[in-house]
């Protein structure tokens, strides 16, 4: 009976692994089927945004030719006759800016405003007698 016992035990344990077993199964073939899926769909995303990466790259290329063609521009420039010309039109422009400051303080805006009021008084009647005829 003692026998019976074990065996049963053993039985049981034997049948309980087995259902470990069945259980560690499908779930193993859950993850599978999930993973195959989860594929699946990224590569059907990748083959969907390859036209857009295509001209990305496309892009990339034009600008990367672009920035190619400005840096030999740039390096066929002579910044330093560039730098002196700029140089030299800034001293010339302030050169002027001081003879013409020179030459209005040399006028006499008293004398000026004189002059003119004098012309005006001279030019006052003039205008009276040209405008008693219109």
């Amino acid at each position: 009976m003692e026998e019976n016992r074990e065996l049963m035990d053993l039985l049981r344990q034997i049948h309980k692994s087995n259902r470990q077993q069945v259980r560690t199964s499908r779930l193993l073939c859950f993850f599978a089927l999930v993973s195959a899926v989860c594929c699946i769909v990224l590569l059907v995303n990748i083959y969907l945004m390859l036209p857009q990466l295509t001209d990305v790259v496309t892009r990339m290329d034009t600008v990367l030719g672009n920035l190619e063609q400005t840096t030999e521009q740039l390096a066929a420039m002579d910044l330093q006759t560039m730098i002196s010309d700029v140089d030299s039109l800034v001293v010339t422009g302030q050169e002027s800016l001081e003879q013409t400051m020179e030459k209005l303080n040399t006028i006499d805006f008293d004398t000026l405003n004189k002059a003119i009021n004098d012309l005006a008084d001279v030019i006052e009647p003039l205008a009276r007698f040209f405008n008693s005829f219109g």
